[in-house]
């Protein structure tokens, strides 16, 4: 059931459930289910077909009040400052603003695989305690509840999008969104710095950011996954823009899911036999010797090769050059040229303070300090005793 209630400034708030999971065949909406499982309408089987035969046990979802949600995300676009054109759209759907070029430059697929998860409850209450301010979910993935006062953006259209777009190049004028938010997103991003960067634009003086962004996790692609970070390295990408509050570990983020999720990845990469051996050991198994003498025993050295690249400890690449490549970008060597100069200029300054001539001049350059201090009062009274 959706429900709506006035803002302080009288502008409707709206908070409409848009997926469900079925609790039976008979709970199955034929458009909904299809809508929400493309794969399953591209084999022409029907959803009541489908969800009885795997859908239900694989947790599949169906989308729900549909049409409600185009109502409102039409009022919600109406609100937003743009910047460029989109592609046509129909009323209703939400607005793309990705071209052709942007999609091959940034590998996005046809059908990239779906983000499906919920708000925690803390930040469903700061979302309905203020209704009349403007958040931006960056990265929203497919939510279950469809706000009328958060802009959902991604790289794919779903139920839940308002605005197909990169995180890199968000297509909204500056200043205007009220929080910006972006969970477990900059990890799959190409360019976490420039998302970063776009995010503080758009944000209003005095807005807030809410970001996760994991360190120790296994590799996992929607579509794609770049960069982990560690909590400094987060705040460095905000640093330049936003005062930096807090920079928490919250239970979402608590190392026993880093650790829990690699053990689980690492046993399911072991042949039967070796994955109840690993299951056997205890911690102190793992503790009592070093790293490089269990690299001989079977639960490393037979580790599924796909799951031993996911949960490595790290990569090594070695790489040529193509003929004709180029360097850095325009902005990336004027900005090494920048740093080359002051450091150049810094360590002029510094031999010149060495210097005789320094000390000797130095009650001179105090007078003329003094005389810029008083703007040349003294010399003026000076002149007229004179």
């Amino acid at each position: 059931m959706a429900h709506t209630l006035r803002g302080l400034d009288g502008a409707a708030f709206a908070e409409i459930p848009c997926v469900t999971r079925p609790g039976s065949v008979e709970a199955v909406n034929e458009a909904g289910y299809l809508n929400a499982n493309p794969d399953v309408r591209r084999v022409n089987m029907s959803a009541r077909d489908h969800f009885a035969q795997c859908g239900q046990r694989e947790g599949r979802l169906q989308f729900v009040n549909e049409a409600e949600v185009g109502r409102e995300r039409e009022r919600k676009l109406a609100r937003l400052r743009f910047r460029g054109p989109a592609s046509p759209r129909a009323e209703g759907a939400p607005t793309d603003h990705l071209t052709p070029a942007m999609r091959e430059a940034f590998r996005i697929p046809d059908a990239p695989p779906v983000s499906s998860n919920e708000y925690g409850g803390h930040l469903v209450d700061l979302i309905r305690a203020n209704p009349d301010k403007l958040f931006l979910d960056v990265g929203a993935g497919l939510r279950h509840v469809y706000f009328s006062n958060v802009v959902n953006t991604e790289i794919y259209p779903s139920l839940s999008t308002d605005v197909v777009c990169l995180g890199e190049d968000l297509p909204f004028e500056s200043d205007q969104f009220d929080y910006v938010l972006s969970f477990a997103v900059l990890e799959h991003t190409r360019r976490p710095w420039d998302v970063a960067r776009e995010m503080c634009r758009v944000l209003k003086p005095g807005g807030q950011l809410w970001v996760d962004y994991p360190f120790l996790q296994p590799v996992h692609g929607y579509p794609h996954h770049y960069f982990n970070a560690t909590p400094m390295g987060s705040a460095s990408l905000f640093e330049p823009w936003c005062d930096i509050q807090t920079l928490e570990i919250f239970d979402n983020n608590h190392p026993i899911r880093a650790l829990t999720w690699i053990l689980e990845l690492w046993r399911n990469g072991l042949s039967e036999t070796d994955a109840a051996s690993f299951e056997a050991m205890r911690v102190a198994d793992l503790l009592v010797s070093s790293a490089d003498a269990q690299m001989a025993l079977p639960f490393c050295r037979d580790l599924d090769s796909t799951v031993r690249r996911t949960i490595a400890a790290g990569s090594s690449l070695i790489a040529v050059k193509r003929p004709g490549a180029v360097g850095p970008s325009p902005s990336a060597a004027r900005e090494m040229e920048l740093v080359r100069e002051n450091a150049g200029l810094h360590e002029a300054i510094e031999t010149i303070r060495a210097s005789t001539s320094w000390r000797v001049t130095a009650p001179l350059r105090a007078l003329g300090r003094l005389i810029m201090r008083t703007g040349g009062g003294f010399v003026r009274q000076g002149r007229d005793a004179a």
